[in-house]
């Protein structure tokens, strides 16, 4: 089988988000959306490369150093931008190939991927959707083959009623990449080197291409524009919320409740309605967190209670309570 390895292409410039902030970079629960998909596969394998393009030098920057990165000098498409890692891959093995603006992809799902792929020359994570409009559809033969990928807009009437759509994941043999992600060609309206091209190339050669659906489609589509990114929000933040729960954390109304991404609380606290929770915070035990409380990197002690405030950048000692309507600033000490 060889080693495993991993491109995220992050070199996108996201011209629907309308910001100067690169696509990837945009915060989701506290964190860049980049850093999720990364410490996902993080996890699976230490081989990974990031191919960056616009805004390179923040990306690197916000990352770190524990990843490669590749530079795509001009957005020549998806294809373009892996043949920039081609050189320095290995001349075997499988290579999880994975879009930056999926956040919610997780590690068990690659792992997943990875075990479907078996000996394919390549693997499509797909998903259903009762409206695929706007997104690539897995066209297959009469006897459930892979043929190809085929973009909305250039699919014909019957290929549009397609309900299977291509997410953008996918898990390669490595030898067989080296040898047909050059063949790529740019001929289309757009200019551009479509990765998608590559599964045609595979099957009209008789390589076995298979997929791996995932049960809810939401967490494999990427984010697009800012409507996108709050739906990721709203998940991400019902992952982190009932994650606290089966801790022992109390929320009368997780719906209303905000809590970025790898904040500690411990078991007994309530968690009442309209309080956001953010940065570096950790919570003791028994505390009586809300309503209407807004804390940015405080640690806490326990039974602790806030009602009605703003903390920042404070420790709050065990067994102190914050009169409501307050507004406590980063340096004090309260207990």
């Amino acid at each position: 089988m060889g080693q495993r390895w991993a491109v995220v292409l992050a070199a996108g410039e996201g011209k629907r988000m309308h910001s100067r902030l690169p696509k990837v970079l945009h915060p989701l629960c506290g964190r860049p959306m980049l850093s999720y998909i990364l410490d996902a596969v993080g996890s699976i394998t230490q081989n990974v490369i990031v191919v960056v393009g616009h805004g390179a030098t923040q990306i690197e920057e916000m990352m770190g150093p524990r990843w490669r990165y590749v530079l795509q000098q001009k957005q020549l498409g998806t294809g373009d931008a892996l043949m920039q890692a081609l050189p320095f891959l290995p001349e075997d093995g499988l290579l999880l190939v994975l879009c930056g603006d999926t956040p919610l992809l997780d590690e068990a799902l690659l792992k997943d991927l990875l075990e479907t792929h078996d000996s394919s020359a390549a693997t499509i994570m797909t998903a259903t959707l009762s409206d695929p409009a706007g997104y690539g559809r897995v066209i297959q033969g009469e006897g459930g083959q892979v043929i190809r990928i085929v973009e909305d807009k250039d699919a014909s009437a019957d290929e549009r009623r397609v309900q299977e759509i291509n997410t953008g994941a996918y898990c390669f043999n490595i030898a067989l990449l080296k040898q047909y992600l050059p063949q790529l060609s740019a001929d289309n309206k757009q200019g551009e080197y479509y990765l998608t091209d590559i599964i045609s190339l595979f099957t009209k050669q008789r390589h076995r291409v298979k997929t791996y659906r995932i049960q809810d489609y939401r967490v494999g589509i990427g984010i697009n524009d800012r409507a996108q990114l709050a739906e990721a929000s709203k998940i991400l933040r019902e992952r982190i919320n009932y994650s606290l729960m089966r801790q022992g954390v109390t929320m009368l109304d997780p719906c209303s409740v905000y809590i970025d991404y790898g904040i500690s609380i411990g078991s007994d606290t309530v968690i009442w309605p309209q309080s956001v929770i953010e940065g570096c915070t950790e919570i003791g035990r028994s505390c009586l967190i809300g309503p209407g409380v807004h804390l940015r990197n405080v640690r806490i002690g326990d039974a602790v209670t806030v009602r009605h405030s703003v903390v920042e950048d404070t420790v709050l000692s065990a067994e102190a309570t914050v009169s409501p309507f307050s507004f406590v600033r980063a340096g004090k000490e309260c207990g």
